[in-house]
């Protein structure tokens, strides 16, 4: 899908039907979409990107809020969005506690450059995230983990995440499965919980954790990080003590 001549666009606001609500965790739910004129997805996307969503029925006035796709381009004939609730997010707690098999969602898209880019991305594809940060990193591991190596795609991705509690692991079968795939490697660390024995780091992402993660490939990696500014902030000035160049690090903030 890297030429964009080739990808399908619907132009215009779509209306998605819901067909699946799934709860992943107590506070976070994915849901599962086709087009509710066509049918299927009526549009291709790169995995990292987004669709942004109107609310007209909300609130005294319209509500627009982007959320990326944590589905994959290579999954099926849908697309799926993942949210979490936050404290006092309008949209976000609407959308759990309204959003059921049947509703329909308008939104546009797909868009969005928070992407794996073959062109001008190094090999090794090494990925930050808090909470449901971890979103896009789904769709772009899942889609690349059966073709590592292969022209267009990197050869290794590495992911280091950070959950609250075992309560939270958001996605957790998608990355239990791909840290199983030769190239991909998944890091786990709960900021709340320490479950050290399972195997899961305990503590905040830091520069140590990040250090542990990176494994010295500062210079061989493109880096990706999504999630609380904090996070994204601490890997931001990480990777600028080691010199890492800015084009090789993107960034997606998930707080708005």
């Amino acid at each position: 899908m890297s030429d964009v001549a080739l990808r399908r666009f619907k132009k215009g606001w779509m209306n998605l039907l819901v067909t699946k609500v799934i709860k992943d965790t107590h506070d976070t739910h994915t849901f599962i979409m086709e087009d509710n004129e066509d049918s299927g997805r009526v549009f291709d996307y790169n995995a990292g990107q987004y669709l942004t969503f109107r609310f007209d029925d909300i609130g005294p006035k319209p509500l627009v809020r982007s959320y990326t796709m944590s589905s994959s381009p290579n999954q099926g004939n849908y697309s799926a969005f993942t949210v979490k609730r936050v404290e006092g997010g309008v949209v976000s707690n609407w959308l759990c506690d309204k959003v059921v098999e049947g509703s329909i969602l308008r939104a546009r898209g797909p868009i969005g450059k928070f992407c794996y880019n073959p062109a001008t991305d190094n090999k090794h594809l090494i990925m930050v995230a808090g909470g449901s940060g971890v979103t896009p990193f789904v769709s772009i591991m899942r889609e690349y983990s059966d073709k590592l190596g292969r022209p267009g795609s990197p050869e290794k991705m590495t992911l280091l995440v950070s959950y609250r509690s075992r309560e939270d692991l958001i996605c957790w079968e998608d990355l239990l499965a791909i840290n199983k795939v030769h190239g991909a490697k998944v890091f786990t660390t709960l900021s709340r919980e320490d479950a050290s024995v399972e195997g899961f780091w305990h503590g905040r992402i830091d520069h140590a954790a990040l250090e542990r993660t990176i494994g010295g490939a500062y210079n061989d990696a493109t880096f990706m990080t999504c999630g609380p500014t904090a996070i994204m902030n601490m890997t931001v000035e990480h990777l600028k003590m080691h010199n890492v160049p800015d084009k090789h690090t993107k960034l997606e903030s998930f707080e708005s």
